[in-house]
This record gives C-alpha cells, sequence and structure tokens, in this order.
C-alpha cells in the first residue's frame, strides 16, 4: 500500500476481537486471539499507521485477562509502530475491567512522544468517554453499550458531553469513534441490536468539524453518512457476517479483516479494506435459523 501524504493520518481501523480470557473459541469455532495476531502480521508492512482503533467488542467475556491480550497484541502493535491506540466498548465489553486495563494510567504513543488518552473515571454504571489529539485530529470515543442488552443507545449525558467535546474546532478536524453504528442493519437480529437513536447522533454531528465516524458491530465492512460525515464500519476480527443470507437468519462466515482509513488535512477522507487470506475462509463460523435469532433479538433487544 502506498504510504499516506504528508499532513495525512491513517488509521488502522480493527472491531470485535472478542478475545476471551480463557482462550475458549468465539461461538465454538473461532480462536480469536490467533486470528488477531494473524492480522497484525498480515498488516505489519503497511506504512505510515499513525493511530490503531479497536471500535467496540474488544472482549467475548469481559474478562481482565482479554483485555490484556488486547492491550499486549494491539497496543504492542501500535507502540512498535509509533502510533496512538484508542478502544471503545461494545455490547459484550464490560466496563470495570474494559476501563482497569485499557486505559487506567495506559500512556499512548502518536509517533512523536506520549499520549494520554483522556478518560474520566466513574462506576461501571456510567458509559466510558475519552478524548485524544493525534496529529491534530480530536479523537472521540462514545460508549453506546447498555449494560446487559445487545442494542446501542446514546443518553442524554452521552449526547451533551459529545456535543461540548466537539464544541471548539479541532486543528484538522475530529473523529467519532462509537460501536454500534449509525447505519440500517444488514439483519433481523442485528436491526434488534443496532442504535436506537441514529437521528440525536445527527443533530450532535450536524456543523461540527467531525470528518468520519468509526463503528464495528456489523462484523461487515459498511459505508455510509449521518448528519453529512461518512461513517465507515469495519470488519469483524473474529468472523465475517453473511449480509447475502436470508434476512431472519444470522449466518458468519470464517474471515477476518480490516480497513486502513486515510484522513487528509483538508478532511478529504477514504478507506481501503483488507481481508486475510485463510485456509478456511468462507466455512461458516456462526448460523442461527430464525427461530433461534428472534429468541436472541428478544432476550437481548429493547423491551
Amino acid at each position: 500500500m502506498q504510504p499516506p501524504a504528508p499532513g495525512t493520518l491513517r488509521i488502522l481501523h480493527l472491531s470485535d476481537t472478542h478475545l476471551t480470557g480463557d482462550g475458549s473459541l468465539h461461538q465454538g469455532t473461532v480462536d480469536t486471539t490467533a486470528a488477531l495476531t494473524a492480522l497484525l502480521d498480515h498488516v505489519d508492512g503497511i506504512e505510515g499507521v499513525g493511530l490503531v482503533v479497536v471500535s467496540g467488542d474488544v472482549s467475548e467475556d469481559g474478562s481482565p485477562e482479554s483485555y490484556t491480550t488486547a492491550l499486549d497484541t494491539v497496543g504492542g502493535w501500535a507502540e512498535r509502530h509509533g502510533a496512538a491506540f484508542v478502544t471503545v466498548p461494545g455490547n459484550h465489553d464490560q466496563r470495570a475491567g474494559f476501563r482497569r486495563v485499557l486505559f487506567d494510567g495506559h500512556v499512548l504513543g502518536d509517533g512523536g512522544g506520549p499520549l494520554m488518552h483522556t478518560m474520566e473515571h466513574h462506576d461501571p454504571s456510567v458509559p466510558v468517554r475519552g478524548q485524544s489529539l493525534v496529529a491534530g485530529r480530536r479523537i472521540v470515543t462514545v460508549d453506546t453499550s447498555v449494560p446487559g442488552a445487545g442494542y446501542g443507545e446514546l443518553s442524554t449525558a452521552a449526547l451533551d458531553h459529545l456535543r461540548s467535546a466537539l464544541a471548539e474546532p479541532a486543528p484538522h478536524g475530529s473523529v467519532v469513534v462509537l460501536h454500534h453504528p449509525p447505519l440500517p442493519a444488514p439483519t433481523s437480529l442485528h436491526d434488534a441490536l443496532k442504535l436506537r437513536n441514529p437521528e440525536d447522533l445527527a443533530g450532535v454531528l450536524r456543523g461540527t468539524d467531525v470528518r468520519v465516524v468509526l463503528g464495528g458491530h456489523y462484523h461487515h465492512h459498511f459505508a455510509g453518512s449521518l448528519g453529512g460525515v461518512p461513517v465507515l464500519v469495519a470488519p469483524g476480527v473474529a468472523n465475517d457476517n453473511d449480509v447475502a443470507g436470508p434476512y431472519a437468519e444470522e449466518t458468519a462466515l470464517i474471515g477476518t479483516g480490516a480497513l486502513v482509513v486515510d484522513l487528509a488535512e483538508d478532511g478529504s477522507t477514504w478507506s481501503t479494506p483488507v481481508r486475510l487470506p485463510r485456509p478456511d475462509a468462507d466455512r461458516r463460523a456462526l448460523h442461527l435459523d430464525a427461530g433461534s435469532a428472534a429468541r436472541i433479538a428478544e432476550a437481548f433487544g429493547p423491551s
């Protein structure tokens, strides 16, 4: 891949790593630690990465051990490349362990010296939120998770905090990172587990300096826009959602990928999907018939 142009921030965008503390297989089929390690090895030669993002579902079980694996693997890769490292919780994450391992006292590199992703410390019932400056871009993390649920939502307090964070322009604009993307869902199960109030987010984004919103959750690469702002959804590290299958069913295929996102100084944005070739690629990693998907949607969707 061609090196980024001068003044461009290159982001390695990962999502849905679903790491486990005891090494158990995700959905009984995928060793997510091995998949993540192989993916990072695959992208090791990409030049000029200044920021590494994991946009939620870092962990499958919320264990401190799983977050330590993320810090060692993704954080270690970022440190070797002189890049900043930013994460945000997803619906599978547990805020207490997430905060303790991935944020508390963790110093991040921005290619020009140490960088702290500033975060407010609260009890687990309060959303995680953070802010940092990377190469003149303000990176704002927004916690869309709802404890005990699979769907996403932005509370009034979270929206007010984001509005306040974006009140003054950053030198080269802002990037918002969240888990549940404000885009239509690809399956009926994900529709039940989608972000419930994207219109409220759109109202905050309009007229700000936000250049792109980065999300995950759908385990497949999507691109769209909200309030005039591009929205990019990274492929899943754990597996790849089969969006061509029946809408009422849920099927995931063996597949691992990432996005490389370039942000130019003038605000231009472009992305390149990266897929890791695997000998078992496109074999089923998960299949739920319509009835099973509906039961999960009822259990973890809004009541």
